[in-house]
């Protein structure tokens, strides 16, 4: 059988590319390259720990930490030994790690820090053989712990006690299980998702086949790489194309890294995208007016170019007969100047976990920065559909990959086949078999293709909201109205069974204080301003607003703003910021509800 997987790709690369760069991580202030070599003897000496201290094939492995080279140390040892690798997300608490350990039998995990460390502590019922620290200051290593617990650092220092020969014998074949990803859990504990090494050699390869990577790229990854997302189209990509990777110091310097590191490939979801284009928009307000108005000038002319580019049969002819000139003009003197501050060298931004709104991909469109926006399901090892340049279309998730067979069920629900779906959910057969059909796996989602082949996601089959009159509503189609609000983070949509809609509001808290001192009001305290009438007032008219574009029974007829933000600590998100929508409305049902209790709808509005 065959052990053609990303193992066998990563020791031919550390073979081959010797002393090119593998990884770039930041240490010291400035980033530090990691050659393939050192980067296999790193994983080389750690896989041999795992052998020296019983870790057996096909045993779990769990990784809990951010996203930093170590990780991606700890992952090739685990699947270098054909262990099973467990990515734990890092803001998980201390039961709902219990859960995933417990349930994947897992026998051995690498922790971050002593805060990762504690939260094992206090778990009395764990039955791990060891615990490794990637990070142990002010841990006593010597103290008395229920396992032995080891420092990274102190692995990596001395010599393996195996060859890469030795290694090799233990190397999976493909059909291997390589890794069970848990489901972020929106509904009930999350099921964990078998990927296989062929499923990862599959997307990787298909990837490649289609994304013309390039030996000049390089892959800034600041993503988690416990989501399927990032491991495999950021980490695993990065070492089937044989280019470098560089770590974010975290979300908060990705700004200052784009910089830094300058690269040409990015994976990102839309709240990244949302903030850099509110961000550039604060930036333009502030200009001197002559300034604003060059700036807004250039973003006009590269939209209207760009729009009606779209609806031409010869989009280049069209644009260089038109705007050749004044595009060459606001390239050079705006276009370009906002790409430096990201880098310079983008050429291949990602988008996926949630939908992008049209308005924010037609901009990064315009300043030559397309945003290649795609869709896929832990289940399916990411994507099942991409954007990519040349073969791209706004506001689709693009065409299925090569390689993948999609069909559509009588209710619009799509469905899959091909070497990216899973093996099925661990020891959980009765959900695996609720999951596929003759074949094909149901994705739960309700899409649709158009003539061209590209696909359309219309929401979560499950969230659809069905009104007392049989109206079926898309919640996830009114949120999108709301992305491009600044002052607006989510619009939840409430009304199953019930003759309107109603929503929850959460609010961006800067933009309320902002708006408050706009609006003259002097209270400060963020709960007394989303109390404040001047404040509902706005949010009303933007509601109107948007309502006016909506058939009669999708309109908001009334809201409640909250006055806390959605947090992942306060489990109200997952850790890919998506709403745990069910789990929400559960929580302030009570509020929705009494929003029906007294129907004072005025006669227009309940024929309307």
């Amino acid at each position: 059988m065959s052990r053609d997987t990303i193992v066998k790709t990563f020791w031919d690369n550390v073979e081959s590319q010797n002393d090119k760069t593998a990884i770039l991580s930041k240490k010291f202030g400035k980033y530090q390259p990691i050659s393939w070599m050192q980067l296999g003897n790193y994983v080389l000496k750690l896989a041999s720990f795992l052998l020296d201290h019983q870790i057996k094939q096909s045993e779990c492995v769990a990784i809990l930490a951010n996203s930093r080279y170590e990780w991606t140390v700890a992952d090739l040892s685990i699947l270098s030994v054909n262990g099973v690798c467990v990515p734990i997300y890092p803001t998980h608490t201390s039961s709902e790690i219990a859960f995933l350990l417990n349930h994947s039998q897992t026998q051995a995990i690498i922790v971050e820090n002593k805060w990762q460390l504690e939260k094992l502590l206090a778990l009395s019922d764990l039955l791990l053989k060891f615990v490794i620290v990637i990070d142990p200051k002010d841990i006593d290593l010597q103290a008395n712990y229920p396992y032995p617990v080891f420092s990274y650092e102190d692995i990596i220092m001395v010599e393996a006690k195996h060859t890469i020969a030795q290694i090799q014998e233990y190397w999976p074949l493909r059909e291997d299980l390589a890794s069970i990803i848990y489901t972020s859990g929106t509904t009930g504990n999350p099921k964990g998702v078998m990927i296989s090494h062929k499923n990862i050699d599959f997307i990787c390869k298909t990837i490649m086949s289609v994304a013309n990577i390039q030996h000049t790229d390089l892959i800034l990854s600041f993503l988690p790489l416990s989501h399927v997302y990032e491991r495999v189209g950021g980490q695993f990509l990065a070492i089937c194309a044989k280019v470098p990777l560089a770590y974010a110091e975290s979300m908060d310097q990705v700004a200052k890294n784009l910089l830094e590191v300058k690269p040409t490939y990015i994976n990102a979801v839309p709240r990244f995208y949302e903030k850099v284009y509110q961000h550039i928009n604060s930036e333009i307000k502030k200009m001197p007016q002559a300034q604003r108005y060059l700036v807004r000038w250039a973003i006009a002319i590269g939209t209207r170019a760009y729009n009606q580019a779209k609806s031409h049969k010869n989009e280049s002819k069209l644009i260089n007969n038109i705007y050749k000139t004044e595009l060459r003009i606001a390239d050079r003197l705006v276009y370009s100047k906002i790409r430096q501050r990201l880098g310079g060298r983008l050429r291949m931004m990602t988008s996926g976990a949630a939908p992008l709104a049209s308005e924010i991909q037609t901009f990064f469109q315009v300043l030559g920065l397309p945003i290649m926006e795609g869709y896929g399901l832990t289940e399916t090892s990411a994507p099942i559909s991409c954007n990519f340049p040349g073969i791209f279309k706004v506001g689709t998730v693009g065409k299925p990959l090569p390689g993948i067979e999609i069909n559509f069920s009588s209710d619009g629900e799509l469905i899959v086949k091909g070497d990216s779906v899973f093996q099925g959910y661990y020891k959980d057969p009765e959900s695996t078999q609720a999951v596929f059909k003759d074949g094909w796996f149901l994705t739960g989602d309700l899409a649709t293709q158009d003539s061209d082949g590209y696909l359309k996601i219309i929401d979560r089959k499950k969230d659809i909201i069905i009104t007392s009159g049989g109206k079926h509503i898309a919640p996830q189609f009114i949120s999108n109205l709301y992305k491009n609000e600044k002052i607006i983070n989510q619009v939840i949509a409430y009304g199953d069974f019930k003759k309107y809609l109603t929503a929850l509001i959460t609010l961006n808290h800067d933009e309320l204080s902002k708006l408050a001192i706009d609006l003259g009001i002097k209270q400060t305290d963020i709960k007394e301003l989303c109390n404040h009438p001047l404040v509902f007032d706005t949010i009303d008219k933007i509601i109107q607003n948007k309502n006016s574009e909506l058939a009669s029974f999708e309109r908001i007829k009334k809201f409640i703003i909250l006055t806390d933000e959605l947090t992942i600590e306060s489990g109200d998100l997952t850790p890919t910021l998506k709403v745990k929508r069910k789990k929400v409305i559960e929580k302030y049902h009570h509020m929705l509800d009494a929003l029906y209790a007294k129907d004072d709808l005025t006669i227009e509005e309940k024929t309307g």
